[in-house]
């Protein structure tokens, strides 16, 4: 069986990374051929993080590599469309899509059936079809979703959705071999995601003795007093995490959000730390209040939720209680046959 996983952006982002990437290995040892290609190179993707890629060459590449995949869609015995067929919801995509894939899956961890990711600005907003996924959604043989919300709203467009959790290999992402001498509090995440850290500026500066680690953003996205700041990279990563006494997942409260699969609260979690959230969306599933984590809305209750993890008992009990959560919930091992089930039904 060949496959083809048409990914909205390339490895270094989160979302192929653990719902693309991560199953290869299992998939090809059952002897499912995959190919995976983005609607943007890596280079390029880099390039844009970096502002030295401008908006109007970031489209036009993307546009470019995508309809060429599209028509070679019928060489294939499956298609999974990760997320979106592009950035913009182009005219007319949707249909070249359909007409050259055999069986077609859809993938998404994000809320992108409300919007596109990027609209575009007059007059080439006049390309766009800002319903798009939805009317792929409804077409297609089956969608993979996220979290539950999202498997709600994928039936509500007539589509047939089916729950596949983002997961976490739990091989990988193991507990530090002992704890951190300093209470240290630490984010991980990406430039778009930090200003969720805003409401939590003043309750982090008042907060004693303590040192607060950003990763993956810089001052000038969040500037958090006294915080120390760190470039994300793959390899640093795990290192990073097992510095951690706690970690924060703080939430805007939005559809958009709702659609978030809350994966930086099982990384956490996987590694033993204990992690404060917001309570909204899927991190609702996943976490119960005092017994592998905290949930805190207020000013008052996230400063509470960070005094009660100052204690190395309460960082243990927490953490032991989280890392079992994954193991037997959120685990890639248990997953990646699932997904292999699902493709051969999808054949």
């Amino acid at each position: 069986m060949r496959e083809l996983f048409l990914t909205l952006y390339p490895e270094p982002a989160a979302s192929p990374r653990y719902r693309v990437m991560q199953y290869l290995p299992y998939l090809e040892s059952q002897g499912i051929e995959c190919t995976v290609q983005s609607a943007l190179a890596e280079d390029e993707y880099r390039a844009s993080l970096t502002g030295r890629l401008s908006p109007a060459r970031y489209h036009f590449s993307e546009m470019r590599h995508r309809y060429a995949q599209l028509k070679a869609c019928g060489d294939y015995d499956i298609v999974v469309l990760q997320k979106a067929i592009s950035t913009a919801y182009i005219k007319g995509f949707d249909t070249l899509l359909r007409a050259n894939a055999k069986r077609l899956l859809i993938d998404i961890d994000d809320a992108v059936h409300l919007h596109p990711p990027v609209t575009l600005g007059f007059p080439w907003r006049l390309l766009e079809d800002q319903g798009q996924l939805q009317k792929i959604i409804a077409s297609a043989d089956g969608v993979l979703a996220g979290n539950r919300w999202l498997v709600d709203e994928v039936e509500h467009l007539g589509g047939q959705g089916q729950l596949l959790p983002t997961v976490v290999d739990t091989t990988h992402y193991v507990p530090a071999q002992k704890n951190a001498s300093t209470f240290r509090i630490g984010w991980m995440g990406n430039p778009s995601t930090a200003q969720q850290l805003l409401p939590l500026k003043a309750v982090l500066k008042a907060t004693p003795d303590a040192e607060i680690h950003i990763v993956g953003a810089n001052e000038e996205t969040i500037a958090i007093e006294n915080a120390t700041y760190h470039t994300w990279s793959a390899e640093e990563e795990l290192a990073h995490l097992h510095t951690f006494s706690v970690g924060l997942m703080p939430l805007t409260t939005s559809e958009w959000t709702r659609g978030k699969c809350a994966f930086k609260a099982l990384v956490y979690m996987a590694c033993g730390i204990p992690c404060i959230a917001t309570p909204f969306g899927a991190v609702e599933d996943i976490i119960k209040h005092n017994q592998n984590g905290l949930f805190a809305d207020s000013p008052d209750e996230w400063a509470s939720a960070l005094e009660q993890l100052r204690d190395p008992a309460e960082q243990k009990r927490l953490g032991q209680a989280a890392r079992k959560t994954v193991e037997q919930h959120y685990a890639l091992d248990a997953w990646a046959p699932r997904y292999a089930e699902i493709l051969r039904a999808t054949a």
